[in-house]
């Protein structure tokens, strides 16, 4: 008999700490909404996992290193180790990331943890008996792939507005929707969305959930319920909302509003055409996988060096995003050079990631995926995955930056430039591979 409970808790982060996303610092002003920690917690015929989804751009290592100890100590290691843990990506939520964190981040770090392990022991003491509806829908209108082949045969990563010199973009993407109803006697108690995109559509240095939360807000006021929403990040590294086509300001709560509401109505009108699943066992993958690290030529040495010495040291105000790459800001031509360089001396050889899935009966799957994989990655998985309804979960389990395919390196973008730990060419042929492995 399958059971799951739900549970969350506010982790919106006191005035003044850092926001994640960008590569300016910016300390938080205030909030527009609330972020949460929320959990889907399941036990099939007592055998206990779930995910843990954090409204954050990532999951920091020293956040990972709380989580296992706390939980750990109060639910037990087989527990861990049966939860997949995420983030949504939305880049207006505290950054933990650092070699240190001054002390009211580390205030907040330490609220954020306690918060996730308040709620998973709550979500395992509030179990009813449950049924589950799974189902997709082939429809993604807000999300676009985000580097595009220039009529000169260059990439860049978002080349601008309305800019003549696009040709096309470098590829296609799975516009897959994955949705997972939970239904307890016979209400629908919580849902499971699974989208591809980026969470930077808010900006600025206010906090909020970003297109995530208006989403779950609007799914919640069309229902007249309060239900929990998830949203799993499926792989979505070189996928954002901006279209290069229409003339509106992209960067904005009142965008956000728009991609979540859309979004909302998409998934309002899939709930319809769910079918029900039947859990008849779960299976937990656990593994590891090495991922190895970028290594720079004696070229890309030079050329780092010569940025440094010739290009002038000329801030600029407002946020650095990675189209000022494109556009040659020297602010950013600068940062991606020192990136570089911090790279040759620091980085280590490789990497380890944990690999977590969940397999549910015949037909539902849960794949993790670490750091912000290109959807070709997500795409191929749940192509070659055995089961039919395969929800990819990015930023999860493991710390790791974009991992490209493998012929974008040669090709340029933001996305590739090196840096301290930055993936190999190789290590999208290794992540394949090592994921549909570890699917039990």
């Amino acid at each position: 008999m399958l059971k799951t409970g739900f549970a969350q808790e506010i982790i919106t982060p006191p005035a003044g700490v850092g926001l994640a996303g960008y590569i300016n610092k910016r300390p938080n002003r205030g909030f527009y909404d609330d972020l949460y920690v929320k959990i889907l917690a399941m036990d099939l015929d007592g055998k206990r996992f779930g995910i843990v989804s954090f409204d954050l751009c990532n999951v920091a290592p020293r956040l990972w290193e709380r989580l296992e100890k706390g939980i750990t100590e109060k639910m037990g290691k087989e527990l861990y180790e049966s939860l997949i843990i995420c983030a949504t990506h939305t880049h207006t939520g505290p950054e933990f990331r650092g070699e240190t964190i001054n002390e009211i981040t580390s205030f907040a770090l330490e609220r954020t943890a306690d918060a996730a392990i308040r709620a998973v022991e709550m979500a395992f003491l509030n179990m009813h008996e449950s049924e589950l509806e799974v189902g997709s829908v082939y429809n993604n209108p807000y999300g676009f792939v985000r580097r595009y082949f220039m009529k000169n045969g260059t990439i860049v990563t978002n080349p601008g507005w309305g800019n003549p010199d696009i040709d096309k973009p470098e590829s296609d993407f799975d516009r897959t929707i994955g949705l997972l109803a939970v239904k307890q006697q016979g209400r629908l108690a919580g849902l499971v969305c699974n989208i591809a995109n980026h969470g930077d559509t808010v900006g600025g240095d206010i906090v909020s959930a970003d297109w995530y939360g208006f989403l779950a807000r609007e799914i919640q006021y069309a229902l007249k319920s309060g239900l929990p929403v998830l949203i799993l990040d499926d792989a979505s590294g070189d996928i954002n909302h901006f279209d290069f086509h229409q003339k509106i300001s992209q960067t904005s709560p009142a965008e956000a509003a728009r991609i979540g509401k859309g979004y909302a109505s998409i998934i309002l009108d899939a709930l319809k055409d769910l079918k029900q699943v039947e859990p008849s066992f779960v299976r937990i993958g656990n593994g590891k996988m090495t991922l190895p690290h970028y290594k720079l030529s004696e070229k890309e040495i030079a050329e780092a060096k010569n940025i440094l010495e010739t290009v002038p040291d000329i801030p600029k105000e407002g946020d650095l995003e990675s189209q000022d790459l494109a556009n040659k800001v020297p602010a950013a031509l600068r940062f991606f050079a020192k990136r570089a360089l911090e790279g040759y001396e620091k980085s280590t050889p490789s990497h380890d990631c944990r690999l977590t899935s969940i397999v549910l009966g015949n037909d539902l799957a849960f794949v993790s995926l670490p750091g912000e994989p290109f959807n070709g990655i997500g795409r191929t998985i749940r192509e070659k995955s055995p089961y039919k309804h395969t929800f990819i979960v990015s930023l999860a389990q493991s710390v790791s930056g974009y991992v490209p395919m493998k012929e974008c390196f040669e090709r340029g973008g933001y996305e590739v430039q090196p840096g301290l730990n930055t993936a190999s060419p190789e290590a999208a042929e290794i992540m394949i591979p090592e994921a549909l492995k570890n699917l039990p």
